[in-house]
């Protein structure tokens, strides 16, 4: 008698309910893990380019600005934190003068943080398409006649997603980071 090769009934149904219940289930992980990369990646980009505007206008500032102003063309007429105990906040008028007596400003315009100077005929933006730029201040404010003003920069910085804002019903599409930093002026 020849024994007969193959698989019972029973053993197919268990193959099948076990491959039923174990592929869904990596799935779910694959998923899971593509979603988290998807997050990770956004909030990473984010995070560059937020450094990259919070260095480079802090820089910038360190580096160039002499005085403050609230009014093109800066003059003494409209200096701010020029004396002690002196503030100014802003969202969008603050000049900066620098040793040749040229200016510059650092500016939201659309959803973009952008350096505009007396120098250049255009703005340069800061940050990419892929990141919106919201809540940005500035302002000033000086503690003592002997110590430089210190500048209040602070903005709101998120990733884009298909809709063209920064909401989302899927939490691991939205990505956003609040900066904010005080920068002191150099005593030239």
């Amino acid at each position: 008698m020849g024994v007969k090769k193959g698989f019972t009934l029973i053993e197919t149904i268990v193959v099948l309910v076990v491959l039923s219940l174990t592929i869904p289930t990596i799935f779910a992980i694959i998923f899971g893990i593509v979603r988290q990369q998807t997050k990770i990646y956004r909030l990473s980009k984010v995070k560059e380019e937020g450094d990259f505007i919070l260095n480079t206008t802090a820089t910038l500032i360190k580096n160039s600005a002499l005085s403050i102003h609230s009014g093109n063309p800066p003059s003494d007429a409209n200096e701010e934190c020029a004396s002690s105990g002196e503030s100014y906040s802003s969202t969008s008028r603050l000049f900066f003068k620098d040793q040749e007596g040229d200016w510059f400003r650092i500016l939201l315009s659309s959803d973009k943080i952008s350096s505009y100077s007396s120098s250049t005929t255009t703005s340069v933006f800061l940050n990419s398409g892929k990141t919106i730029v919201s809540g940005l201040s500035i302002g000033c404010d000086r503690v003592a006649d002997y110590s430089p003003p210190v500048v209040n920069l602070s903005f709101d910085i998120c990733y884009v997603v298909s809709t063209g804002n920064c909401t989302s019903t899927r939490p691991e599409e939205t990505a956003s980071l609040h900066y904010q930093t005080k920068i002191k002026l150099r005593n030239f």
